[in-house]
């Protein structure tokens, strides 16, 4: 049985940690590097330095949203042509996805000196200078290397849904080891502060990307650099679009609701706006094993799906289902009973206030994990069986749409406490809504022929 046949045949289980092992080694590696880079920044700098780091997120979730159209929309249909046999076509989607984020990537990179600096005003509040630069710096260099991010991404996800989960997590490990190095080098010995953590990062990105060209360019997937050509033509980009739209959505609704979020603490002043940071920086860390789960079951599900294997699809979802509500029960435990030790470790701070509204924030925020590995199994699953309204709607009722009357409502009645409530709130409410949704009309989304057309 060849490593493509495995896909349509081995027992679930199996292939899902096949899969989840490569895909959390990889994502560990790259937390790895975060914790380190956090530590010595809130060691270093402080925890306006983490602070910047962690603003700046709901701008990486944006950039990432530019980017899954054509990461997920391609895997879908990489994976399913494979199981159909179909091996032109994945080497069209390669072509296409390629052209792609590269001229994205090139436009907004060419952008980074002129778009820094505002970015920075606007995440951090113009009247908190220091953490305001601090953000501009930390923006213009990742800004700088997003052609080398989105290519990482695509390639990674690509080289996975050609069943080789092993590649894509040696270059995340061969990313996360010169981040490190380089670390050490920019912000201890050469004390660069928050710009020298993002020249590691974003050469740590280049990195990655040169292992998965590397890899390709050898001939050992189907895909291939030898016959390749830079094209936007594609005959079948509205299905692909189609496909990798729920997650663009996802993200541009996740970032908005975080940005929601932040806005909504700029009033309470720097000590809420830096607990944030810190805590959304966590936050980001410890969503990786839910990332590695959706990573993991996405390209047997495909697979399956092309092979028109529908029961061994819902197999596969109500393992992976079972395994990220157990993993969230965890996740949330640590929210809960080490926030003290979380603060203490990445920031550096011993202001009784800060620590404080830190560790209320963290406790209430991470309830959100709960729910988050379910729904984005869900969304992944009907992104894949060609339930896009459905999945698109997951998507946005989490991270947008039930965020705005939360922050609304809760803080009126619950003050501060309500805003960290708000996105935990919207994450749960969104996996039951949909939970009892399709239950109820179990037929027209587990069924077989709701699977398989």
């Amino acid at each position: 049985m060849n490593a493509t046949d495995q896909l349509g045949q081995a027992p679930i289980k199996t292939l899902f940690f096949q899969n989840y092992g490569p895909a959390i080694i990889s994502l560990l590696s790259s937390i790895l590097h975060q914790v380190i880079n956090g530590i010595i920044l809130g060691q270093q700098v402080g925890k306006e330095g983490l602070a910047a780091v962690g603003l700046y997120g709901p701008v990486v979730i944006v950039l990432v949203a530019l980017s899954l159209p054509v990461m997920i929309g391609g895997g879908v249909l990489i994976g399913k042509s494979i199981g159909a046999g179909d091996f032109k076509k994945v080497q069209e989607v390669f072509q296409f996805a390629t052209t792609l984020v590269i001229l994205i990537g090139g436009c907004v990179a060419v952008s980074a000196p002129f778009l820094a600096v505002p970015l920075g005003r606007f995440l951090a509040g113009a009247d908190h200078v220091t953490l305001a630069q601090n953000t501009a710096d930390y923006a213009f260099w990742q800004l700088v290397s997003l052609p080398f991010f989105f290519l990482g991404m695509i390639w990674g996800n690509f080289v996975r849904a050609n069943n080789a989960p092993k590649v894509s997590r040696n270059a995340s490990i061969c990313a996360a080891a010169v981040n490190i190095v380089l670390d050490l080098i920019l912000i201890v010995g050469l004390d660069l502060g928050v710009k020298g953590a993002s020249i590691a990062t974003a050469v740590a990105l280049a990195t990655g990307a040169a292992y998965l060209f590397v890899f390709i360019s050898k001939g050992n997937t189907h895909l291939s650099f030898s016959a390749f050509r830079f094209t936007l033509i594609f005959s079948q980009w509205k299905e692909y679009l189609k496909i990798g739209l729920p997650s663009f959505a996802s993200e541009i609704a996740f970032s908005s609701g975080l940005l929601f979020i932040n806005q909504s603490l700029i009033r309470h002043g720097s000590t809420a706006v830096a607990a944030f940071g810190l805590v959304n920086y966590l936050s980001f860390l410890l969503i990786r094993p839910f990332t590695a789960a959706m990573i993991a079951a996405l390209p047997i599900m495909s697979f399956n799906i092309g092979a028109k294997q529908p029961k061994r699809v819902l197999e596969t979802l109500r393992f992976s289902l079972g395994f990220t509500v157990v993993l969230g029960i965890v996740v949330t435990a640590i929210g809960l009973f080490l926030s003290d030790q979380l603060i203490s470790l990445f920031s550096g701070d011993q202001n009784i206030e800060y620590r404080e509204t830190a560790s209320q924030a963290m406790g209430l925020y991470f309830l959100l994990f709960l729910a988050a590995g379910p729904n984005y199994l869900l969304a992944a699953f009907f992104q894949s069986t060609g339930k896009t309204f459905l999945s698109l709607l997951v998507n946005l009722l989490k991270g947008f749409l039930l965020i705005v009357p939360a922050l609304m409502i809760l803080p009126d009645y619950f003050g501060l406490p309500g805003i960290w409530l708000s996105r935990s709130l919207a994450e749960i409410l969104t996996l039951i809504i949909i939970a009892a949704y399709t239950m109820w009309y179990k037929s027209r989304y587990y069924a077989a022929g709701a699977i398989v057309r």
